[in-house]
């Protein structure tokens, strides 16, 4: 069996992450993510138009036109629209339906939704502490299953994720519902299942492994735990990216950040977790020796 050099490259993976890191922070807090009205606030409504040939810049004219400001119009079927902005009266929801009368306008089955300020502030704040609450639990997992030098890499990881799914999120500027959040808290879970399979071979081939490196040992377990990892990653991207292809408006945006998060995270435990791992076991006494008699 071939054995990769992937640790021998660590330092440049640690670089790459600061790189990637950089990007989210300014794509998340510069660029800013664009929040629906679950944690922002305001009306969303779905108008059908049956007739004729509309597009969303149609539907956008139209509520515009009628006063209202920055309206958002996705097209989420054949003749549907979703349209949420931080306001919409009645009257001005009645003078854009007939700006649309050509084409054979009506409101969805659902009528309109309204989120008021406070309650967008609370989900926002619940979703902020659910994805605390996961990393918590992670931690303190992964310390009880291994010890709490092998927490902070896999956090590393899911930072790099989280971070790298938000930041594409960012920059193609898609919209970020309650549905983005439970794709976020997927790509937690799937991204630790996998970086917890590289380490548990890791902690199974260290008393085997007694005279090599760390970093060796680890290249060794990366090797055996590759094949498995690319295959179930495989396996989940090609639904994900089905339902990312041909699946509507909403499905797509959860499908977006699952794609991106899952190969993010499919990346990340093997030059993120794992090279973290290796610098900080390697400064323990034992391993620094092993390391200084393999270059030798």
């Amino acid at each position: 069996m071939t054995i990769y050099p992937v640790m021998k490259y660590r330092y440049w993976f640690v670089a790459l992450l600061g790189v990637i890191t950089l990007f989210a922070f300014v794509a998340v807090f510069v660029v800013g993510l664009d929040l629906g009205i679950e944690f922002e606030g305001g009306a969303r409504l779905e108008v059908i138009l049956d007739q004729g040939e509309p597009d969303t810049a149609i539907v956008r004219e139209a509520f515009e036109s009628a006063g209202v400001d920055s309206p958002r119009v996705q097209a989420v079927g054949d003749g549907s629209f979703v349209v949420t902005a931080e306001e919409l009266t009645d009257e001005e929801l009645d003078a854009a339906l007939s700006g649309l009368a050509e084409f054979g306008a009506q409101r969805g089955a659902t009528g309109i939704e309204r989120v008021g300020p406070s309650f967008g502030d609370e989900n926002a704040n619940k979703a902020f502490i659910a994805v605390l609450a996961a990393i918590a639990a992670i931690i303190l997992y992964i310390t009880w299953r291994f010890e709490f030098k092998y927490a902070l890499p896999a956090i590393a990881a899911l930072v790099h994720d989280v971070g790298l799914t938000l930041g594409l999120y960012a920059v193609t500027g898609r919209l970020v519902t309650t549905a983005t959040m439970a794709a976020v808290l997927t790509v937690l879970g799937y991204s630790i299942n996998d970086t917890i399979i590289v380490f548990d071979r890791i902690r199974e081939n260290t008393p085997l492994m007694r005279k090599e490196s760390y970093a060796r040992m680890v290249d060794r377990s990366i090797r055996q735990t590759l094949v498995r990892s690319v295959n179930t990653s495989l396996s989940t991207l090609l639904p994900v990216g089905a339902i990312l292809l041909f699946g509507g408006a909403t499905l797509q945006d959860f499908a977006f950040a699952l794609f991106v998060g899952i190969a993010a995270g499919t990346y990340s435990s093997i030059f993120v977790a794992s090279p973290l791992l290796v610098i900080w076991k390697e400064r323990e006494p034992r391993y620094r020796k092993r390391a200084l008699a393999e270059q030798a």
